[in-house]
C-alpha cells in the first residue's frame, strides 16, 4: 500500500514491471476508475504513505499498459526528474526504439526539451500516459523546473499523471481554471466502512460489526492502517472482543506509522502533534498553549495544507483535527513513554477549556488528567449545567472516580450528584446524596445552590411513597425558582409543575406550562430540555389516551434528544412505557412486548416506593405486559397477570385515576370475553371504589348486562356519558364504547345505526390512532365489518389493516361462544354426565347437548377431552 518502497502488508509488493499490477488481494476501486475515466489530460493524486496512490494508478492502466510510461525515484534511485522521465518514455511500448535518441538527459531548459519532445511524438503519432509516482522524491528545483512545464506543454501529446505526498511538490493552482485537470486526495482514496468490510471478508477475517465500526473509527479509512489492523485482529480470531486502541495494541502497525510517517516529520511538528494529542478538536490558540509556543497553530496549518494529516475547519482555518491514527500513535507514545507528560497535557487541556467556557470539554480532560481537584473544581463550577444540556453520563462517570472525601466538604458537589441520579431516575442513589447535601449545608449558602437544592427536593419528591405529603410547590424554596437567573432552573422547575398538574389531573394545566417551557428553551437554544419538554407533552396526552399526539410529541423527543442523553436521562424507561402502550393500543402486541421488556430492564434503578412514578410504570409496563400476551394468543395467565398489576394500584397512588381507568378497562374486557364473569365482577367492584363518576365505570356497568343480552340495561348506564354527565379519562374508552353499541345494535337487529357507530368506531379509532378495542371486537362487529369493507372511504386503509389482523382461528371461535355457552364450557373439565350439567344450569338435557355441540364446532373439537384442552390453550378456562 505505500506508494514509494516502504513496507507492503500482506499481498502488497508490486513487481518491477513499467507498469507495476495491482495485488489480487486488493479492492477494486470502481468509484475512483469512474472517476479517473472522466480526464482527458491530467490526474494530481496527493495523499500520505499507504493511501495506495500506486496501487490506484497500477489498476486503472492496467488494459492500457501499452501506452504507459511509469517514472519513480525508486526505480531510479536519482533525484534528477528529466532522466527519469526520458528513461520511462523509452521504455514505452507505444514509442518505437530508438524514436527519442536525440534526448541525452542532460537537457535543463524545460520549455525548450518540451517543445522538441512534442514534435518527436507528433510525428510518431502516439499518445502517452506519463506515470510520475513519488514526485516530490525528485529535487526540488527539478519539480520546479520540470512540473510547471509538463502542465503548461499544451501542444504535447503527454497525458500526465502525477502522484505525491506532499502538497508542496505540485503547484496545479494555475492550471485548474481549464478545467482539465482530476484531483484526488486522502479522503477520496480512503476505504469506506462497506470497503472495509469486503476486505476482511477477502483476508478471512472474523469481525463483529462493533468491531468493524470501531476499526473505521480508529482508522477513518487508512488503507494501510485497515490492513494492518485486519491482520491484527485475524490473529486474535475473537469477533465478540473490544478492539481496544489499535496504535497501542497493534506493534506492525505502530512501526509502519512511524516508519513511513512520523520520522519524516521535524522535532517541531512531532512535538506539537504529541502535545495536542489529548484532544479531539483543537484550536490554533489551545494549540499555542499546549505546545509551550505561539507556532503549533502554523506547524497545523502546515501539516494540513501541505500533508493531508490534519483537517483545518472554521472561520479562517483555525480549527484543526488531527487524523486518528496519527493522534491515537502519539497519545499511545505519550502513555508508553511519558505518562506524567500526558496527564500535564490533559490538565492544561481542562484548564484551557474551561477558560474558553467549554465545561463538556473542560470536564472530560479533568477526568483524563486524574486531578480530583481540578475534577471537583469543574463540576462544582459547571455540574449542573452540564446536566441541563444533556451530559448526564458524563457527570456521572466524573462522580464515580472522586473519592468520597470529596463529598464531604463540598455541599454543591453533593447536590450535583443528586441531580445527575434523579436525571438517570435513580432515586435511591439520589437520596443518599441530597442526606449528605443536607449535613454539610451552610447558612450562608448562595441563591444559585438554594435553588439547585430547591429543584433536586422537588425533582425526587414524585420517587417518593410520601409524594402527596411533599408538594413541591408549596415550599418557599421552590416558589423562587421561577426568578432565578439560570435559564435551565426555570425551565426545569416548570417542568416540575407540569407533572403536579398531571397528578392533579390538570392537563389543561399542564399543557400551558409545557408549553411555555418550551418557548424558555427554544429562546435559549437548548435542544436537551427541549426534548425533554416534549417528551412531557407526549406523557401529558398519553394519560389522556389521545396516543397519535403523543407519539407525535414522543418522536419529537427523540429527535431531539441525542441516543446517549435518551439512554442515560429522560428518555430511558418513560419512552419505553410509551411505545409499548402506543404498540399495544395500536393491536401491535408483539412490538409491546419487546418496548415492555425495554422499560422493565429499567425499574430496578426507580427505587422500591410503592405509590412513587416507579411503582406507577412498574404497573403500566405489568398490565401492557400481560394484556399483550392475552392478545398474542398466550392467554393462560393473562388475567391472572392483569389482576395482579391492578392491585398495585392504590387510591393514593402516583397518576392512581388514568392507570385505574386503564386497568379496569382492559381487564374487565378481557375477563368477559373469556367467559370469566366472577372475574368481571370482581374488577367492577374493584373500580366502582377506584373511578367513580367516570365514563370508564359507565363502559363497565353496561358490559356485563351487554354480554346476557340485557341490552335495555346496557343502555340505561351508559347514558350518563351521553348526556355528558360523566366523562371518560382515557380518550379511546370512546372506542370501546362505541364498539359495545354496535355490537348491540347488530344483536338487536338495527344494522343501520351498527353501520354508522362502526364507521364511527373507525373514525374514533384513526383520530386517536388506536385499533385495540376494533381489533378485539365481538364476531358480529368483526363481520359487519367484512360485510361492508370497501364502503368506509378515508377509514378504509384502517378496515384493510382490521382484516388483516385475522386471529387465530380457535380464537375467533372462541370469541362467538355465546354466554350461555361459556357457561356450560365451564363444567366441561367436571365429571359431571350431562343430565347432572342439565340440572346445574336448570336447562333441559336436550338444551345442553346442543350447547356442547355447538362448543365443539366452535373450538375444532372432537370429544370432551379435545374441548376442554382447546379451552385451557386459549385461556377460556383458567
Amino acid at each position: 500500500m505505500d506508494d514509494q518502497g516502504g513496507t507492503r502488508p500482506d499481498l502488497l509488493s508490486l513487481k518491477p514491471t513499467v507498469v507495476p499490477r495491482p495485488p489480487l488481494a486488493l479492492l477494486a476501486r470502481s468509484r475512483l476508475m469512474a472517476k479517473l475515466d472522466c480526464t482527458a489530460d491530467t490526474v494530481l493524486i496527493c495523499a500520505p504513505a499507504g493511501y495506495g496512490k500506486t496501487v490506484l494508478l497500477s489498476q486503472w492502466l492496467e488494459s492500457q499498459a501499452h501506452k504507459v510510461a511509469w517514472a519513480s525515484p525508486n526505480q531510479h534511485n536519482r533525484e534528477a526528474l528529466w532522466p527519469a522521465i526520458l528513461q520511462a518514455l523509452r521504455h514505452c511500448p507505444a514509442i518505437p526504439p530508438g524514436a527519442l535518441r536525440q534526448f541525452s538527459g542532460d537537457e535543463d531548459n524545460a520549455v525548450d526539451v518540451l517543445g522538441d519532445l512534442a514534435q518527436e511524438l507528433i510525428a510518431i503519432g502516439s499518445t502517452v500516459r506519463l506515470v510520475i509516482d513519488g514526485v516530490d522524491g525528485f529535487a526540488r528545483d527539478e519539480r520546479d523546473r520540470w512540473i510547471p512545464a509538463l502542465l503548461n506543454q499544451a501542444g504535447l501529446t503527454i497525458q500526465l499523471a502525477l502522484a505525491y505526498r506532499d502538497n508542496i511538490a505540485v503547484d496545479p493552482g494555475p492550471f485548474r481554471l481549464g478545467g482539465r485537470i482530476v484531483e484526488l486526495r486522502a479522503k477520496d482514496l480512503a476505504f469506506t466502512l462497506d470497503d472495509t468490510n469486503v476486505l476482511a471478508a477477502k483476508t478471512t477475517t472474523l469481525m463483529g460489526m462493533h468491531q468493524l465500526r470501531e476499526l473505521f473509527r480508529q482508522t477513518a479509512g487508512w488503507p494501510a492502517c485497515v490492513v494492518l489492523a485486519l491482520r491484527y485482529l485475524r490473529e486474535a480470531a475473537d469477533p465478540d472482543a473490544p478492539l481496544g486502541d489499535l496504535a497501542a495494541n497493534s506493534r506492525e502497525l505502530s512501526d509502519y506509522l512511524n516508519h513511513q510517517i512520523f520520522r519524516t516529520l521535524s522535532d517541531e511538528e512531532r512535538q506539537v502533534l504529541s502535545s495536542t494529542s489529548v484532544c479531539r478538536v483543537v484550536v490554533a490558540a489551545q494549540a499555542n498553549t499546549l505546545a509551550g509556543h505561539r507556532y503549533a497553530g502554523g506547524i497545523l496549518t502546515s501539516l494540513a495544507d501541505d500533508r493531508d494529516l490534519v483537517e483545518s475547519a472554521g472561520s479562517g482555518r483555525k480549527v484543526f483535527v488531527v487524523h486518528p491514527m496519527i493522534r491515537a500513535f502519539f497519545r499511545a507514545e505519550l502513555a508508553r513513554k511519558e505518562p506524567d507528560a500526558l496527564l500535564s497535557y490533559n490538565r492544561i487541556a481542562a484548564q484551557w477549556h474551561e477558560h474558553a467556557r467549554e465545561p463538556e470539554a473542560a470536564l472530560r480532560h479533568a477526568m483524563d488528567s486524574t486531578d480530583v481537584g481540578l475534577i471537583v473544581g469543574v463540576l462544582e463550577k459547571h455540574g449542573a449545567a452540564l446536566l441541563g444540556s444533556g451530559e448526564v453520563l458524563q457527570v456521572r462517570r466524573a462522580i464515580a472516580v472522586l473519592p468520597d472525601t470529596a463529598f464531604a466538604g463540598s455541599q454543591k458537589l453533593c447536590v450535583v450528584a443528586a441531580l445527575a441520579h434523579v436525571e438517570s431516575r435513580q432515586p435511591t442513589t439520589a437520596t443518599r446524596y441530597m442526606v449528605a447535601a443536607n449535613r454539610n449545608q451552610a447558612e450562608d449558602s448562595p441563591p444559585e445552590l438554594r435553588e439547585l437544592q430547591a429543584l433536586a427536593r422537588a425533582r425526587l419528591s414524585w420517587f417518593s411513597d410520601g409524594w402527596e405529603d411533599q408538594d413541591p410547590q408549596a415550599t418557599a424554596d421552590y416558589a423562587a425558582l421561577r426568578f432565578s437567573r439560570q435559564s435551565g432552573i426555570r425551565i426545569e422547575a416548570r417542568m416540575v409543575k407540569v407533572t403536579a398538574a398531571l397528578v392533579e389531573g390538570k392537563y389543561g394545566t399542564a399543557e400551558n406550562e409545557a408549553a411555555a417551557a418550551l418557548i424558555d428553551a427554544t429562546e435559549t437554544g437548548n435542544a436537551y430540555l427541549t426534548g425533554k419538554i416534549y417528551l412531557k407533552l407526549a406523557a401529558t396526552h398519553s394519560l389522556q389516551g389521545q396516543l397519535r399526539r403523543a407519539s407525535g410529541f414522543l418522536q419529537l423527543a427523540e429527535d431531539k434528544l441525542p441516543m446517549q442523553a435518551w439512554t442515560a436521562g429522560a428518555g430511558r424507561s418513560v419512552g419505553a412505557l410509551m411505545h409499548a402502550s402506543a404498540a399495544l393500543l395500536r393491536a401491535e402486541p408483539v412490538e409491546a412486548l419487546q418496548f415492555a421488556a425495554t422499560g422493565i430492564s429499567e425499574l430496578g434503578q426507580l427505587g422500591s416506593s410503592s405509590k412513587g412514578a416507579g411503582s406507577a410504570m412498574r404497573a403500566t409496563l405489568e398490565i401492557v405486559t400481560a394484556c399483550a400476551h392475552m392478545d398474542s394468543g398466550d392467554r393462560r395467565n393473562a388475567l391472572e397477570g392483569m389482576r395482579q398489576a391492578r392491585l398495585r394500584i392504590g387510591k393514593d397512588h402516583l397518576f392512581a385515576q388514568p392507570l385505574a381507568a386503564c386497568i379496569s378497562v382492559i381487564e374487565h374486557t378481557a375477563a368477559l370475553a373469556l367467559g370469566h364473569s366472577d372475574h368481571g365482577r370482581e374488577v367492577l367492584e374493584w373500580a366502582e371504589d377506584r373511578i367513580q363518576g367516570t365514563g370508564e365505570l359507565c363502559l363497565l356497568r353496561a358490559q356485563g348486562p351487554a354480554g346476557i343480552s340485557r341490552f335495555d340495561a346496557a343502555v340505561d348506564r351508559l347514558r350518563p356519558l351521553h348526556t355528558g354527565a360523566v366523562k371518560p379519562v382515557l380518550e379511546w374508552t370512546r372506542l370501546h364504547v362505541n364498539v359495545l353499541e354496535c355490537f348491540m345494535a347488530i344483536r338487536t337487529g338495527r344494522r343501520t345505526l351498527a353501520g354508522k357507530l362502526l364507521e364511527e368506531a373507525l373514525h374514533i379509532a384513526d383520530e386517536l390512532d388506536v385499533l385495540r378495542p376494533l381489533a378485539i371486537a365481538p364476531q358480529e362487529v368483526i363481520d359487519l365489518l367484512v360485510e361492508r369493507v370497501g364502503t368506509f372511504g378515508p377509514q378504509e386503509a384502517l378496515a384493510q389493516r382490521l382484516l388483516a389482523l385475522h386471529p387465530p382461528a380457535d380464537a375467533r371461535r372462541a370469541q362467538s361462544l355465546t354466554p350461555r355457552e361459556r357457561e356450560v364450557l365451564t363444567l366441561l373439565p367436571s365429571h359431571l354426565s350431562q343430565e347432572q350439567m342439565a340440572a346445574e344450569l336448570h336447562l333441559s338435557v336436550n338444551t345442553v347437548k346442543t350447547h356442547i355441540r355447538l362448543i365443539y364446532s366452535k373450538l375444532g373439537a372432537g370429544s370432551r377431552h379435545d374441548a376442554v384442552a382447546a379451552a385451557y390453550k386459549t385461556g377460556y378456562l383458567p
